[in-house]
């Protein structure tokens, strides 16, 4: 069940420019591999306008504001996602946003992965990826991003790849575990499923989410990225959301046979604030809304966390 934060926002706004940059690479095909899989679609647990403490959403809100709207000229690829899945009544998955976005837009073919450990969710995806490319394994990741697993590298891989996880959040400790969290111990299990991926040499990123990252983390969790994208020789872009007091969510983007400018992460996750913004003032200008629709598509609920505007 979707909370609504902004994390959520992060995850979806970064993979689905990543994808779109892939697709630009080779529009013929992308392989996917989500570690994490979740539902197709779950319900959200609070509403748009329900005002929930301590809760950072603005960013969320602000799309799902404008996906519940007609389709306007130049919005966000989010936006537009978001609402071709239903989204303001329902939550989707990442994959689900790729595929119904490049299905509208008709761009590529999607191949690849998906895990899931819950039995419920895991038939909930295998029923919606029935007789696709895309295989769904009721398994740990950390188990099929080995050889034969649905979330390795193929043989002879010729297209764009997306590889993406999304934990709960980055734990350094030495004991093993087969959690939902991300651990230092997992760096060699993720080196030794992307190289593959590099050494095939076609354009791809993997992005990697994780979330309410207490502050003394946040530099283990760089350095634990900083790691792999050495030892895999792959490019890294990152950013960060307040979550609350001060904790973050955040975002790294590993990228290998492609490149990306510095801002590619902040300008993905600021790009609904300006459209959302200018959206509403063309509102106004014609007397559709008044300012106050402003505020209420951009400013948090009154009682949340101040530091939650910061980026």
């Amino acid at each position: 069940m979707a909370k609504g934060h902004d994390g959520n926002f992060l995850q979806h706004s970064v993979e689905l420019a990543a994808a779109v940059r892939l697709a630009a690479e080779n529009p013929s095909a992308l392989h996917v591999a989500f570690t994490h899989g979740m539902a197709p679609f779950e319900p959200f647990e609070h509403k748009l306008r329900d005002k929930v403490p301590g809760l950072s959403r603005y960013r969320l809100k602000a799309a799902l504001e404008l996906a519940d709207r007609p389709q306007r000229e130049g919005e966000p690829s989010i936006v537009t996602a978001y609402r071709c899945t239903g989204a303001p009544r329902r939550y989707p998955n990442s994959a689900e946003i790729i595929r119904t976005l490049w299905q509208r837009k008709q761009v590529c073919g999607l191949a690849g992965g998906i895990t899931e450990k819950s039995v419920w969710k895991h038939e909930c995806l295998a029923t919606a990826w029935a007789g696709s490319p895309v295989k769904v394994a009721r398994a740990s990741w950390r188990c099929q991003v080995q050889p034969g697993g649905v979330l390795a590298c193929p043989k002879n891989l010729r297209v764009p790849w997306l590889f993406a996880m999304d934990p709960m959040t980055y734990r350094e400790d030495d004991r093993y575990c087969d959690d939902d969290n991300l651990h230092r111990h997992d760096a060699d299990l993720l080196n030794q499923a992307l190289l593959p991926y590099v050494d095939s040499g076609q354009p791809g990123m993997a992005a990697l989410f994780v979330y309410n990252v207490q502050p003394r983390r946040i530099c283990q969790f760089w350095n634990f990225i900083d790691d792999i994208a050495s030892r895999t020789h792959m490019g890294v872009r990152r950013h960060s959301l307040a979550h609350r007091g001060g904790n973050r969510n955040l975002a790294a983007l590993l990228y290998s046979a492609t490149d990306i400018h510095d801002d590619f992460l902040q300008d993905a996750v600021e790009e609904i604030e300006n459209f959302a913004l200018a959206s509403a003032m063309d509102d106004a200008e014609n007397g559709y809304s008044s300012w106050e629709s402003v505020s209420q598509i951009l400013g948090n609920d009154e009682d949340e966390d101040a530091d939650s505007k910061e980026l």
